[in-house]
C-alpha cells in the first residue's frame, strides 16, 4: 500500500499515462510509417499494456543496479 501511495503522490500515474502516449506515437511512427515493420497501429489502451508489461518484467523483476555496481562505477 505504501508503494502505491508513494506512485500516486510522486507523479506515478501521470508519467505512466504520459510515458504510454509516448510508447503509442513511437510505435506508430517508427515501426509502421518509417520502417514498414509491423501492419498494425497500435491504439493507446495497447500501448498502455505494453508498458504496463515491461513494468513488470523489468522494474518488479529485480534488474536493477545494486549497491555493489553503483560503489564500483563511482571507483571510491
Amino acid at each position: 500500500m505504501r508503494v502505491l501511495r508513494t506512485a500516486i503522490r510522486g507523479g506515478g500515474v501521470g508519467a505512466f499515462f504520459f510515458f504510454s502516449w509516448v510508447i503509442q506515437l513511437l510505435w506508430n511512427s517508427i515501426l509502421v510509417d518509417q520502417l514498414g515493420l509491423i501492419a498494425v497501429k497500435v491504439n493507446y489502451w495497447q500501448a498502455a499494456a505494453l508498458w504496463f508489461l515491461s513494468i513488470i518484467l523489468f522494474a518488479w523483476a529485480g534488474v536493477a543496479v545494486g549497491p555493489s555496481a553503483r560503489r564500483w562505477w563511482k571507483w571510491d
